[in-house]
């Protein structure tokens, strides 16, 4: 009723709202003669004749008595009648067969009374049909209009045209759709966001109730102030929100109205009303797509007043409790990214900010700091904004083959979830690029890396064992020589360091064991030619387990391994009964169980770190891969064992035996092939180090 009393009964307003479409004419200049024409809204202004009419009648007074209200009408007499002037009728003779309605059958005739919705639609200019809709300006017109106003335009019959026309106001129909349910979620996000705000404000009103309640009576004076803090805080939130959230549902009502009125002039508009429309549909669209403002759907306030009473007792200075909810490392989380990646490949997580509250932190994080660390190396990894509020991406392309932690800190302290262990795996694809060469070694054989950056080789032609930078192999020093003597070779074979940094040095042509410094100075020897135990023939390899410290050696002609404690006491041998066949090499993978390269038998054997047989794979196994002669093992930290055999190939398995790849000649032709390999060891960045004996070269990969 108001929507349509408003608009016609008030004449001192000097602009019209249209009550179906909500558009806004100003009438100062042009009167009614400026409104767009609507034929649909005629049908409005009957229907409001009828309301008022109606309301007249339900409150309409008894024109007999004057006292009740009247209930039917006398057609006889022509006037409104109460229930006791009815029973008046009924007792008088003369008045007993007057026709007497109710007047709700007197509504009924006045509702049945209003014109169809739909109706011919005629000329204003000539009172004729307007059967045709001119192209030229977009209008219905008549006949007569062709040969006036409309002459040399191009026109056509309303119905040939309707359906075209029809389909582009649907086309137009749609984005509207589309904007209104966008609005209409924010409004959703809006009132929820409302409601979080004042639901803040009444618990924390009632936690600064709390709080100062169980302080001294001092602290009044800073309950009011909290009080003022949070008020205030709140309520600019309150007011610039609702202020925000007025102009969206002004958007909502502009968009909603814009919809239902196509809508029902696509469902009730006979073909000439809707085309009347069209016009008016496209501008109106346009307009509502160019003024629609996805920025303002967004609220500009967040729920993230918080209540910081942990300063309530610095009585002296005050300050300021309430505020906006910052960021807390403690309600982050790093999102479980995987525990292992692969070296050279992009590693990516995730890490979920929050504020104080518990709460999406949406506002961009400047203090994060993101870096993927190593015992010796450390990598500061990007940080991006991910595509959903308060998620962030974490990428990086680890370079080192070794275990490594995650460590994610906002304003130094980490987030939950951080350090995270994130092993880096060499992938085939690493090490079958092609590698730096180092020649000019005489006979290169065993090598090993120690902890400070070094690699060792045993360079059997001097003979001698020369110390290197690992990174950019330069020569450091070299000790030993030609001999039998304490500190002197014959032969030299395999190396390893201890604990302590102590190298130790299979002397294979003398079968011992010899013990020597950091530095290179004589310690101790053990060993003499023999089968019995601490004796050797020509021994090739030797290891140190990490977690033991006991030493393990390949004693190739006696077809076993032998273990010492550090001391070079004897602990024990495996193999001589038949397991092993010259074995050359061994290796420790992760769960302390010992390779073995059985090499006459063409096979790798898999003891437990006391000697008992486990497992083997061997010719034909993993992917009918062939050892021949299998010479030299490495396992590195993730558990990736390389093969070196005598025909050049270096192949790379699972510590299960399963074959993933050939590094070399065959896994990338260009990269130079491997000649004799006696020895392979990973440095502490990670990269691969191979001894080539007959091209006294080493390959760094």
């Amino acid at each position: 009723r108001c929507c349509i009393y408003g608009p016609t009964n008030d004449r001192r307003s000097t602009v019209f709202c249209c009550p179906a479409c909500h558009t806004v004419t100003d009438l100062t200049a042009l009167g009614e003669n400026g409104l767009l024409p609507a034929h649909h809204v005629h049908h409005l202004f009957d229907i409001r004749d009828v309301l008022t009419k109606v309301d007249s009648l339900q409150e309409h007074q008894c024109e007999k008595c004057e006292q009740e209200r009247a209930s039917s009408l006398c057609r006889d007499c022509g006037q409104y009648i109460c229930v006791e002037c009815i029973q008046t009728h009924e007792l008088w003779s003369e008045l007993r067969s007057h026709d007497i309605v109710p007047i709700s059958r007197v509504i009924e005739e006045a509702v049945e009374m209003l014109p169809p919705k739909r109706r011919t639609l005629r000329c204003s200019k000539h009172s004729k049909e307007l059967e045709l809709y001119c192209r030229s300006c977009a209008e219905l017109i008549c006949h007569n209009c062709t040969v006036q106003q409309h002459r040399e335009h191009s026109y056509d019959l309303v119905s040939d045209v309707f359906s075209t026309h029809k389909g582009a106001i649907e086309d137009k129909l749609t984005p509207l759709r589309e904007m209104l349910e966008t609005v209409t979620r924010s409004l959703l996000v809006f009132d929820a966001t409302l409601e979080s705000i004042v639901s803040q404000q009444k618990a924390i009103d009632a936690d600064i109730e709390e709080t100062v309640r169980q302080l001294h009576e001092e602290l009044e004076t800073r309950k009011a102030e909290f009080l003022d803090q949070l008020h205030e805080t709140a309520g600019e939130k309150i007011k610039l929100l609702a202020a925000q959230r007025d102009q969206v549902e002004l958007m909502h009502t502009q968009l909603g109205s814009a919809v239902d009125f196509t809508e029902e002039r696509l469902r009730t508009g006979s073909e000439g009303e809707i085309l009347a429309v069209k016009k008016y549909v496209v501008t109106k669209s346009q307009e509502l797509i160019r003024e629609f403002n996805r920025d303002l759907l967004v609220p500009c306030q967040r729920a993230n007043i918080v209540f910081k009473p942990h300063r309530l007792r610095e009585m002296s200075k005050p300050y300021r409790a309430v505020g906006i909810a910052g960021v807390s490392p403690k309600k982050c989380v790093l999102l479980s990214p995987s525990r292992a990646t692969m070296m050279g490949e992009l590693f990516v997580a995730r890490v979920h900010v929050k504020d104080e509250n518990g709460q999406d932190y949406p506002d961009p994080v400047e203090n994060m700091t993101v870096e993927l660390v190593s015992p010796t190396t450390m990598l500061v990894c990007d940080v991006e904004m991910g595509p959903e509020p308060a998620h962030y991406s974490i990428k990086c392309t680890p370079t080192i083959c070794k275990e490594h932690e995650l460590h994610v800190l906002i304003g130094g302290e980490h987030v939950q979830g951080s350090p995270f262990p994130v092993l880096v795996k060499r992938s085939i694809a690493s090490v079958t690029k092609s590698p730096r060469v180092v020649a000019k070694l005489k006979k290169p054989c065993g090598l090993v890396c120690n902890g400070k950056g070094e690699v060792l080789i045993v360079e059997s032609g001097l003979p001698k064992v020369s110390i290197f930078t690992s990174r950019g192999l330069k020569l450091v020093k070299r000790f030993g020589s030609r001999g039998s003597a304490p500190g002197q070779f014959n032969d030299p074979d395999g190396i390893t360091v201890d604990g302590s940094d102590n190298i130790l040095v299979v002397d294979s042509g003398n079968h011992r064991i010899q013990k020597f410094t950091a530095e290179g100075e004589f310690i101790t020897t053990v060993g003499t030619k023999g089968d019995g135990p601490l004796q050797f023939n020509l021994p090739t390899n030797i290891r140190i387990h990490p977690q033991t410290g006991n030493v393990y050696v390949c004693d190739q002609y006696n077809h076993r391994v032998q273990i010492m404690k550090e001391d070079f006491s004897f602990v024990g041998s495996f193999g001589k009964d038949g397991d092993l066949l010259y074995p050359t090499d061994l290796a420790f993978d992760c769960s302390r169980n010992v390779y073995v390269s059985d090499t006459w038998n063409n096979r790798i054997h898999l003891f437990d770190l006391d000697g008992h047989f486990l497992n083997n794979f061997s010719d034909g196994q993993g992917n009918e891969i062939y050892f021949s002669s299998p010479s030299c093992l490495c396992i590195t930290s993730d558990d990736t064992l390389y093969v070196a055999d005598k025909i050049d190939n270096l192949s790379v398995f699972s510590t299960a035996g399963v074959f993933i790849g050939f590094v070399g000649k065959e896994g990338n032709p260009n990269m130079p092939r491997f000649s004799t390999v006696h020895g392979i060891a990973v440095d502490m960045d990670g990269k691969m180090h191979a001894t080539n004996y007959t091209t006294g070269t080493i390959q760094v990969f």
